[in-house]
């Protein structure tokens, strides 16, 4: 593993008994390791493409060469530019839905994480203490959790609104990843129809 400046980050989590654990990881930011790369590597290459499927969806496809040299000589025998891309030394991608380009700067994100698994591949990680496949699947069940309460949460709060600016206000109030969830938003717009017509049945 290459040696790279990092930044340690704590998580603190509950398990399933109650019991509340701090998850220590040593993280490398992209742009470091990127830069270290590059230091090590003066003549590379780094190539990333982004796709779109028919919904919306986008994947990021990012690959690395050390030395470019391989890559030209390929393009110079006559081998179409996909082919070539073959050659490359480490590949990483990463894919996010439509409805999470919404974030802001989601694009930005997610091509980041695809360059960041590539150079996970050559090596070019965080260095450290690295949590262990426990304590990451704990943690992850942990994060589960809240994502399920938060979506709860917000389900009740809308499914409470009384009017059509109660309802509006509610939607103000949630956080961006609530927004986001799609059971979310399909209880949302099912709210809305309701107060909508419970509104025509008042005029009558």
């Amino acid at each position: 593993m290459k040696q790279v400046k990092t930044t340690k980050i704590q998580k603190k989590y509950k398990t399933k008994d109650g019991e509340t654990k701090t998850l220590e990881i040593n993280y490398a930011k992209v742009a470091d390791r990127l830069g270290e790369f590059r230091k090590e590597n003066p003549r590379s290459k780094i190539s990333v493409k982004a796709s779109y499927d028919e919904n919306g969806n986008l994947t990021h496809t990012a690959r690395l060469w050390k030395d470019k040299t391989e890559y030209y000589e390929l393009l110079k025998q006559g081998v179409n530019a996909e082919d070539a891309l073959e050659s490359c030394e480490a590949e990483g991608s990463s894919f996010m839905p439509c409805e999470r380009l919404k974030v802001e700067k989601g694009f930005e994100k997610n091509e980041t994480i695809a360059i960041g698994r590539a150079l996970a591949i050559l090596g070019y990680a965080g260095s450290g203490e690295i949590a262990s496949g426990e304590e990451m699947e704990e943690f992850e069940s942990w994060k589960k959790q809240k994502l399920e309460e938060a979506r709860s949460e917000a389900i009740e709060k809308i499914t409470n609104a009384k009017t059509m600016k109660g309802l509006l206000a509610v939607w103000k109030s949630l956080t961006k990843d609530q927004q986001l969830d799609k059971d979310v938003q399909a209880r949302k717009d099912a709210r809305k129809g309701e107060l909508s017509e419970s509104s025509k049945d008042s005029a009558k």
